[in-house]
């Protein structure tokens, strides 16, 4: 049985003025780098950060992933400016660490505005009447603006 392969085309068109090899070093060079997307604090704020996202069964805390799911979500947007820049920086017309730059902007972005939507699942009655005694809001989230402003990216070599 023959496998399935999904690609994606780059609309980059060859012509007998592009230089091969070139096209060959800016499409190596894109390669061996990356964009990481993430949140970036100390011990305390990234043991918060993992409970938020994944949950604890012991103490019944749900996840309330907001990095997975803004990455999620920004992929398609990420997707689409990929299409739209990837032939000028394939012809040597646009810087790449730019381009890289620009990507986890976008991401980072995306990924702030779903954290800020984050309302599911609710807080249990009990612990939502604690928290409004004791901070005066009802915040879904523990040191919400600490965790929303550790939302950062970082451009890695492979």
């Amino acid at each position: 049985m023959a496998r399935r392969q999904r690609s994606r085309r780059a609309n980059v068109e060859i012509t007998e003025q592009s230089f091969i090899p070139a096209i060959r070093a800016a499409i190596k060079e894109l390669t061996k780098n990356e964009v990481q997307i993430g949140m970036q604090g100390d011990a305390e704020l990234a043991m918060i950060a993992g409970v938020h996202e994944y949950g604890s069964v012991k103490m019944k805390i749900p996840a309330r992933s907001f990095i997975g799911s803004g990455l999620k979500k920004s992929k398609a947007k990420i997707t689409k400016l990929v299409r739209a820049k990837i032939t000028d920086i394939v012809h040597g017309r646009g810087n790449i660490r730019g381009f890289l730059t620009e990507i986890g902007e976008l991401g980072k972005e995306i990924t702030i505005q779903n954290f800020d939507r984050i309302h599911k699942p609710g807080l249990s009655p009990i612990y939502a009447k604690y928290k409004k005694q004791a901070s005066g809001k009802k915040k879904l989230l523990q040191r919400d603006e600490d965790l929303r402003n550790s939302i950062t990216f970082v451009k890695v070599r492979k």
